[in-house]
């Protein structure tokens, strides 16, 4: 454990208050240690707080997905009319994948895969062609 001299805790105290290096994710003890390291990090923005994490992540996520969560009244609330709610487009695709297997369901199927029985078969059932009859 470093002892620090009462002016130079008190100096630096303040200036680790001033720069609000909290914010970034610095305790005081080591900002003591290496004040030169740590004094770059006040130019920089602070972090945003997990409320505003939250809603920016929220929103980020409505505009890479084109989804946005609809208010009360059914419209998007601060979004564009074309977003839909994400609820929405998955019973669209549940309804979508039903109608494609309801197509397909009278197939035959082998091991839950379609097929297609074939009508043609590899050799004759009548073998008029015995070759060893003939003595050949």
């Amino acid at each position: 454990m470093t002892l620090y001299s009462d002016a130079y805790l008190e100096h630096y105290a303040d200036r680790f208050i001033a720069l609000r290096l909290a914010r970034h994710g610095v305790n005081l003890a080591q900002y003591l240690a290496h004040p030169e390291r740590y004094e770059a990090r006040a130019l920089e923005p602070e972090p945003p707080l997990a409320a505003q994490r939250a809603v920016a992540l929220r929103l980020w996520w409505g505009w890479d997905t084109g989804l946005a969560p609809r208010g009360d009244g059914g419209e998007a609330t601060g979004l564009p009319e074309n977003w839909q709610d994400w609820r929405e487009l998955l019973a669209q695709w549940r309804a979508d994948a039903e109608a494609a297997e309801r197509e397909v369901a009278h197939l035959p199927r082998r091991n839950g895969a379609v097929i297609e029985p074939l009508h043609h078969h590899r050799y004759e059932r009548r073998n008029n062609s015995n070759f060893s009859k003939r003595g050949a």
